[in-house]
Protein backbone atom coordinates (compact mmCIF):
# COMPACT_ATOMS: atom_id res chain seq x y z
CA UNK A 1 0.00 0.00 0.00
CA UNK A 2 1.37 3.27 -1.03
CA UNK A 3 1.78 5.91 1.60
CA UNK A 4 1.20 9.98 0.71
CA UNK A 5 3.26 12.60 2.21
CA UNK A 6 5.30 15.66 1.47
CA UNK A 7 8.58 15.15 -0.22
CA UNK A 8 11.81 17.46 1.11
CA UNK A 9 11.27 19.88 -1.69
CA UNK A 10 7.69 20.87 -0.75
CA UNK A 11 8.42 20.69 3.29
CA UNK A 12 11.16 23.02 2.68
CA UNK A 13 9.01 25.46 0.27
CA UNK A 14 6.18 25.60 3.00
CA UNK A 15 8.82 25.86 5.59
CA UNK A 16 10.56 29.09 3.74
CA UNK A 17 7.05 30.74 3.12
CA UNK A 18 6.02 30.18 6.68
CA UNK A 19 9.45 32.24 7.88
CA UNK A 20 8.58 34.78 4.96
CA UNK A 21 5.13 35.55 6.30
CA UNK A 22 6.48 35.61 10.19
CA UNK A 23 9.37 38.10 8.83
CA UNK A 24 6.77 40.07 7.19
CA UNK A 25 4.47 40.52 10.56
CA UNK A 26 7.24 40.95 12.32
CA UNK A 27 8.27 44.00 10.23
CA UNK A 28 4.38 44.99 10.09
CA UNK A 29 4.29 45.31 13.77
CA UNK A 30 7.46 46.03 14.96
CA UNK A 31 7.74 45.40 18.29
CA UNK A 32 10.41 47.99 19.12
CA UNK A 33 7.93 50.78 17.82
CA UNK A 34 5.56 49.31 19.82
CA UNK A 35 6.71 49.48 22.83
CA UNK A 36 8.27 53.27 22.79
CA UNK A 37 4.48 54.12 21.48
CA UNK A 38 3.67 52.99 24.56
CA UNK A 39 6.52 54.75 26.56
CA UNK A 40 5.67 57.85 24.77
CA UNK A 41 1.63 57.63 25.98
CA UNK A 42 2.60 57.02 29.60
CA UNK A 43 4.72 60.12 29.54
CA UNK A 44 1.90 62.06 27.91
CA UNK A 45 -0.54 60.96 30.73
CA UNK A 46 1.88 61.15 33.58
CA UNK A 47 2.76 64.86 31.69
CA UNK A 48 -0.54 65.72 32.07
CA UNK A 49 -0.99 64.56 35.42
CA UNK A 50 1.97 66.37 37.04
CA UNK A 51 0.81 69.28 35.28
CA UNK A 52 -2.51 68.90 37.12
CA UNK A 53 -1.13 68.64 40.28
CA UNK A 54 1.18 71.72 40.22
CA UNK A 55 -2.14 73.65 38.62
CA UNK A 56 -4.26 72.76 41.73
CA UNK A 57 -1.02 73.00 44.21
CA UNK A 58 -1.01 76.80 42.78
CA UNK A 59 -5.11 77.24 42.76
CA UNK A 60 -4.65 76.21 46.62
CA UNK A 61 -1.64 77.93 47.97
CA UNK A 62 -1.31 80.85 45.20
CA UNK A 63 2.69 79.71 44.66
CA UNK A 64 4.50 76.91 42.68
CA UNK A 65 6.14 74.21 44.62
CA UNK A 66 9.56 75.65 43.93
CA UNK A 67 8.56 78.45 45.73
CA UNK A 68 8.93 76.99 48.95
CA UNK A 69 12.65 76.89 48.81
CA UNK A 70 15.20 79.19 49.93
CA UNK A 71 17.48 78.84 46.60
CA UNK A 72 14.45 79.66 44.40
CA UNK A 73 12.95 82.95 44.33
CA UNK A 74 9.17 83.27 46.59
CA UNK A 75 7.79 85.21 43.83
CA UNK A 76 5.53 82.85 41.76
CA UNK A 77 6.29 85.45 38.68
CA UNK A 78 9.89 84.23 38.18
CA UNK A 79 11.25 81.12 35.74
CA UNK A 80 11.53 78.05 36.83
CA UNK A 81 12.96 74.77 34.42
CA UNK A 82 14.49 71.68 35.80
CA UNK A 83 13.71 68.29 35.62
CA UNK A 84 11.14 66.22 37.56
CA UNK A 85 13.31 64.54 39.73
CA UNK A 86 14.70 67.93 41.52
CA UNK A 87 13.21 68.78 44.74
CA UNK A 88 11.60 72.13 43.79
CA UNK A 89 9.08 70.36 41.25
CA UNK A 90 7.59 68.71 44.82
CA UNK A 91 7.54 65.35 43.40
CA UNK A 92 10.62 64.37 45.53
CA UNK A 93 12.32 65.91 48.18
CA UNK A 94 11.33 66.45 52.16
CA UNK A 95 10.01 69.60 52.21
CA UNK A 96 12.72 71.33 54.22
CA UNK A 97 12.71 74.87 52.87
CA UNK A 98 16.36 75.40 53.40
CA UNK A 99 17.39 71.24 51.11
CA UNK A 100 19.92 72.33 49.34
CA UNK A 101 18.97 69.71 46.63
CA UNK A 102 16.68 72.58 45.20
CA UNK A 103 18.91 73.60 42.60
CA UNK A 104 18.88 70.33 41.24
CA UNK A 105 22.67 69.70 41.76
CA UNK A 106 22.28 66.82 44.49
CA UNK A 107 19.04 65.20 43.63
CA UNK A 108 18.17 61.90 45.00
CA UNK A 109 15.85 60.16 43.32
CA UNK A 110 12.53 59.81 45.31
CA UNK A 111 13.62 58.73 48.41
CA UNK A 112 11.53 61.64 50.22
CA UNK A 113 7.72 62.73 49.37
CA UNK A 114 7.88 66.50 47.66
CA UNK A 115 5.22 68.88 48.39
CA UNK A 116 2.87 67.42 45.72
CA UNK A 117 2.73 64.08 47.17
CA UNK A 118 2.78 65.33 50.90
CA UNK A 119 -0.06 67.61 50.09
CA UNK A 120 -2.15 64.95 47.92
CA UNK A 121 -2.19 66.41 44.84
CA UNK A 122 -0.21 63.42 43.39
CA UNK A 123 -0.46 59.67 44.58
CA UNK A 124 2.69 58.63 45.94
CA UNK A 125 3.22 55.84 43.68
CA UNK A 126 3.19 58.38 41.06
CA UNK A 127 7.12 59.58 42.61
CA UNK A 128 8.06 55.46 41.79
CA UNK A 129 8.18 56.32 37.80
CA UNK A 130 11.28 55.63 36.36
CA UNK A 131 12.00 59.09 34.95
CA UNK A 132 11.33 60.64 38.27
CA UNK A 133 14.60 59.01 39.48
CA UNK A 134 17.72 61.16 39.30
CA UNK A 135 19.83 58.13 37.74
CA UNK A 136 17.25 58.44 34.85
CA UNK A 137 18.57 58.86 31.18
CA UNK A 138 18.28 62.72 30.29
CA UNK A 139 16.08 61.41 27.25
CA UNK A 140 13.71 59.43 29.24
CA UNK A 141 12.96 62.55 32.09
CA UNK A 142 10.12 64.96 32.32
CA UNK A 143 10.85 68.54 31.78
CA UNK A 144 9.35 71.80 33.67
CA UNK A 145 9.41 75.01 32.27
CA UNK A 146 7.71 78.27 33.49
CA UNK A 147 8.51 81.13 31.97
CA UNK A 148 9.00 84.69 33.11
CA UNK A 149 5.22 85.98 34.20
CA UNK A 150 3.57 83.11 32.89
CA UNK A 151 0.68 81.69 35.06
CA UNK A 152 1.29 78.77 32.95
CA UNK A 153 3.60 75.63 32.94
CA UNK A 154 4.98 73.60 30.53
CA UNK A 155 5.72 69.33 31.32
CA UNK A 156 7.82 68.25 28.19
CA UNK A 157 9.18 65.14 27.36
CA UNK A 158 11.38 63.83 24.39
CA UNK A 159 9.14 61.07 22.17
CA UNK A 160 10.57 57.84 21.64
CA UNK A 161 8.81 56.18 18.69
CA UNK A 162 9.15 57.48 15.42
CA UNK A 163 5.27 57.45 14.91
CA UNK A 164 4.94 59.91 17.68
CA UNK A 165 7.86 61.92 16.21
CA UNK A 166 6.57 62.20 12.56
CA UNK A 167 2.78 63.07 13.99
CA UNK A 168 4.81 66.13 16.46
CA UNK A 169 6.28 67.21 13.51
CA UNK A 170 3.94 67.28 11.37
CA UNK A 171 2.38 69.90 13.27
CA UNK A 172 3.60 73.76 13.88
CA UNK A 173 3.31 74.05 16.81
CA UNK A 174 3.58 70.44 18.64
CA UNK A 175 7.14 70.73 19.00
CA UNK A 176 9.19 73.01 21.39
CA UNK A 177 12.34 73.64 21.75
CA UNK A 178 13.85 74.41 25.12
CA UNK A 179 17.08 76.13 24.72
CA UNK A 180 20.08 74.82 25.97
CA UNK A 181 18.97 71.94 28.32
CA UNK A 182 22.13 70.01 27.85
CA UNK A 183 22.81 70.88 31.82
CA UNK A 184 19.61 69.07 32.33
CA UNK A 185 17.76 72.77 32.91
CA UNK A 186 16.52 74.29 29.93
CA UNK A 187 16.62 77.94 29.50
CA UNK A 188 14.07 78.95 27.15
CA UNK A 189 10.92 77.81 25.30
CA UNK A 190 9.97 78.51 21.87
CA UNK A 191 8.44 76.60 18.83
CA UNK A 192 10.63 73.88 17.30
CA UNK A 193 12.11 74.54 14.04
CA UNK A 194 11.39 71.55 12.27
CA UNK A 195 12.73 67.68 13.30
CA UNK A 196 16.11 67.76 14.90
CA UNK A 197 19.34 66.07 13.28
CA UNK A 198 19.12 63.55 16.60
CA UNK A 199 16.30 63.14 19.35
CA UNK A 200 17.84 62.73 22.77
CA UNK A 201 20.78 64.14 22.40
CA UNK A 202 19.97 67.37 24.58
CA UNK A 203 22.15 69.50 22.78
CA UNK A 204 20.61 73.19 21.52
CA UNK A 205 18.36 71.85 19.39
CA UNK A 206 16.83 69.07 20.90
CA UNK A 207 13.09 69.02 20.95
CA UNK A 208 10.00 67.83 22.47
CA UNK A 209 6.66 67.06 23.11
CA UNK A 210 5.01 69.60 25.35
CA UNK A 211 1.78 69.56 27.61
CA UNK A 212 -0.63 71.20 27.17
CA UNK A 213 -0.53 70.94 23.69
CA UNK A 214 -1.21 74.25 21.24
Amino acid sequence: MNKKGFTLIELLVVITLIGILAIAVLSALNPIEQINKARDARKRADSAQLLKGIDRYFASNEKFPWNNYDDYNASADVLFAGTAEMVGVGICGNGVTTDGDADGSDTDGCGDDGYLINTQELKAQFGKRDYFKSTALDADKLYIFKDIDEPSTNVCFVPASKATRDTATAADTALKDLGDASDGVPDSISACAGAPAAWGTMADDTCFVCIPEE
